[in-house]
């Protein structure tokens, strides 16, 4: 899929982050990594070029980045159907991949700058509204895309059929705890104590549902009818054009003289039941220290008819439900939670 940058849609019509990352020198790195990207795959909907610039292209960016993370992870991508988005294989087991995103509406109440305000003011209500709505969008989006009723097609019949999900709804949706989706996903809300420096204590409390201005969702997706059809959910807040633009930086696909930096919260592997420990640094053109697996997560559906095979990734944090009914999993050693990244040019 080359020429992707050659307009296909009126200048008018163009979004707004879609010309920043063709007409900003900030954003070179992102440009030409994504350049590359497309160049691997093909449009087989007819219909990627004219999404990515206009109305689609936090959608189109999303699977851009799924491409690019499966290609990493060594699977073979088929592309003998149309849908659902992904058909991929490796060592002989194949499954199936949904993409989908909680895309901003253009009548958006909790605006950037209405976020900010409400941060700056410290504003508890507010916040503890942005999170219920998080809920109530992520759950939409996965509620969308069960009823398309992707195992009933021929070819994904007997496959593992996966949804992925990335918060792309406002502002703020990208900071917001992976936690959230999992206690939304199975209906557990995780709570513990900070003693010490230490989270303790742990303690699972049923959630039965999410309210947001009078729309309630149930909780607890993984128990709702048909998603034993769904064998997984993955996860990622970590899918923006500062994602591209470090990957393409490390990578030296810039000439350009870029300050990149980049601060957050990343898992503390020093010691067992550790918090979150904060992290800042520079990201330098050459040393590549970021892989696209950096933030993503699989949740495994316990009541899944076809389970995904839990080896089939590889330094990949996963989720999934024991025999002994305890949360289980994977946690990769650096695992970023959220950052931010402030970009210049010298």
């Amino acid at each position: 899929m080359k020429n992707i940058y050659d307009l296909l849609v009126p200048e008018k019509n163009l979004h707004a982050r879609f010309k920043l990352l063709t007409e900003s020198n900030l954003f070179e790195p992102a440009r030409n990594i994504i350049e590359n990207i497309c160049n691997r795959f093909d449009d087989k909907d007819g219909n990627f070029i004219k999404d990515f610039q206009s109305t689609g292209f936090d959608a189109r960016l999303w699977e851009i980045y799924l491409f690019i993370f499966l290609f990493e992870n060594n699977f073979e991508q088929i592309d003998d159907v149309n849908r659902p988005d992904f058909h991929v294989q490796k060592n002989g087991y194949d499954f199936f991949i949904e993409a989908s995103l909680s895309a901003e509406k253009e009548d958006e109440r909790y605006s950037r700058e209405f976020i900010k305000e409400a941060v700056e003011k410290n504003d508890l209500k507010i916040q503890k509204e942005l999170i219920d709505y998080y809920s109530i969008r992520l759950g939409s989006v996965l509620y969308s895309k069960l009823n398309k009723r992707y195992w009933e097609l021929d070819w994904v019949k007997g496959k593992p059929l996966i949804l992925a999900v990335t918060p792309s709804h406002n502002y703020i949706s990208k900071f917001i705890p992976d936690a959230k989706i999992m206690e939304y996903l199975y209906g557990i809300k995780i709570t513990s104590e900070e003693i010490g420096g230490l989270l303790l204590n742990a303690k699972n409390e049923p959630v039965e549902e999410h309210i947001h201005e009078g729309k309630t969702i149930p909780s607890n997706f993984f128990s709702q009818p048909d998603t034993e059809n769904i064998s997984a959910v993955i996860f990622s807040n970590n899918c923006d054009l500062h994602k591209f633009n470090r990957m393409g930086f490390e990578h030296n696909l810039s000439k350009r003289d870029l300050i990149i930096i980049r601060s957050g919260y990343e898992y503390d592997d020093s010691k067992p039941n550790a918090k979150a420990k904060d992290f800042a640094h520079q990201v330098k053109k050459g040393e590549v220290t970021e892989n696209w697996a950096e933030s993503l997560t699989i949740y495994h559906n316990p009541n899944a008819k076809i389970k995904l095979d839990r080896n089939i990734f590889e330094n990949v944090k996963q989720i999934w439900v024991n025999e002994k009914g305890d949360f289980d999993g994977i946690m990769t050693k650096k695992f970023v939670f959220h950052s931010i990244t402030i970009t210049s040019e010298m």
